[in-house]
């Protein structure tokens, strides 16, 4: 099939890198619709109001905000009917700078020489100098990204200003307050509190796996515009052929299990998009297993490449007696009797320690969280008695086996071949 490669990627890159996903995908129709109906309300009839979005990080806050406003765009003529202010709690940190900020997005230039007023009185003049300046433009929409750092500033100032226009009919403002907090409205100050209109949308929602794999399809497949019919059916056949492959469908499992954050799947896919071009025509599994060992890395493993041969050893006595007892706990003392018995039976290859020496490794490993106590010990309890738990898979240490900088022959084959009692 003769594609138009470069036309491909940038639609692809256009998708991956600018937010452009179908949001039912993920299952937040619901709330894309709620805040949708206060974006109508407030760019085509004037009407006020002020929203929180509370969720985790990468719940898709931002990116509902960003869909149901592209959504306003395309369905309605709305474009300049409306400006949007957008503000970071980590940017401006103070009242002033979040004045100015909202001065030079609203084109209100002379904001720092006023900044001597109160600032009640220079964020009338603003809204005055804005509905002058934009007769058409009447609609502000306010976003207010990490609202609750904004809760810090003195007095409330900002919000109790911002909200305070929510209830007059001076300009149509809509502020979205976007946070993690689940307390925020806990932060608010009493006059704050009765102003805001306790409107809120919980994004608790977690998709499930067979989303996942459908937003994966979604950001691979391409649309018709530009493309024959023949071209784009052969395409998008291609990518339904690509997720159900075996291998990918695992490293979209252990991506999904790891984090249900979509910007690591959209990261995922950045590599092979890139790598689209006549000599390489298509996304290969290939292309997805390189690109995962890229973004993905087991820091378990990684910690276990630095420890010493002592150490490692250790975790490999511990690995074993989970095996041969068949329990995830252990003493020092248990793990030191499983280690002599490697050392006895590999007297000529292995160099010996002291058992003080041994403990100190073994400490090491709590410091690193490698392995920790189950539960809290008693202050009398020596370190030696204290019950413990491996913190690492038997496929971590194996990978680790693997990568590790000239590991000794016979500490490779314990690993592999325990010595029995």
């Amino acid at each position: 099939m003769d594609y138009n490669y470069s036309l491909i990627q940038s639609e692809l890159r256009n998708k991956i890198c600018h937010d452009c996903l179908n949001q039912e995908l993920i299952g937040l129709q619901d709330e894309q619709e709620k805040l949708l109906q206060l974006l109508r309300l407030c760019t085509l009839f004037g009407e006020s109001n002020s929203i929180l979005i509370i969720g985790p990080p990468a719940s898709g806050k931002t990116m509902l905000i960003r869909s149901a406003i592209n959504k306003l765009r395309d369905t309605e003529d709305v474009a300049d009917k409306y400006s949007q202010v957008n503000l970071n709690g980590l940017i401006q940190v103070d009242d002033k700078l979040a004045l100015i900020s909202i001065g030079e997005q609203l084109g209100v230039e002379d904001v720092r020489d006023r900044s001597i007023k109160s600032f009640g009185e220079t964020f009338a003049y603003i809204l005055e100098s804005y509905k002058n300046g934009n007769p058409k433009k009447g609609s502000i929409i306010f976003i207010l990204d990490v609202f609750d750092l904004f809760t810090r500033h003195r007095n409330q100032a900002l919000l109790y200003n911002l909200f305070e226009v929510c209830q007059s009919a001076k300009v149509s403002v809509l502020v979205i307050g976007v946070t993690c907090r689940l307390d925020v409205l806990e932060l608010l100050e009493k006059r704050v509190k009765s102003r805001f209109s306790h409107r809120q949308i919980y994004l608790l929602y977690a998709p499930s796996f067979d989303q996942y794999v459908a937003v994966f399809k979604s950001l691979l497949k391409i649309e018709g515009k530009g493309h024959k019919p023949s071209q784009t059916k052969s395409w998008n056949n291609h990518i339904e052929k690509l997720a159900n492959d075996g291998s990918v469908n695992d490293i979209l499992r252990r991506l999904f299990d790891y984090s249900k954050d979509l910007r690591l799947l959209k990261n995922l896919l950045v590599t092979p998009v890139c790598l689209i071009h006549e000599s390489h025509p298509n996304i290969v599994p290939d292309d997805i297993i390189k690109s995962c060992k890229h973004i993905v890395k087991d820091y378990t493993v990684l910690l276990l490449q630095g420890v010493s041969v002592l150490e490692l050893s250790l975790i490999i006595a511990m690995k074993h007696l989970s095996d041969k007892r068949r329990t995830t706990t252990f003493t020092f003392e248990m793990v030191y009797q499983e280690y002599m018995q490697f050392i006895l039976y590999k007297s000529q290859l292995v160099e010996k320690f002291p058992k003080p020496v041994i403990f100190k490794a073994y400490e090491r490993l709590i410091d690193m969280a490698l392995i920790k106590p189950t539960n809290h010990p008693h202050k009398r309890l020596q370190k030696e008695y204290w019950q413990m738990s491996l913190l690492v898979q038997p496929t971590q240490i194996a990978e680790a086996l693997q990568k590790y900088p000239n590991c000794p022959t016979s500490v490779m084959q314990w690993a592999l071949n325990p010595i029995h009692s």
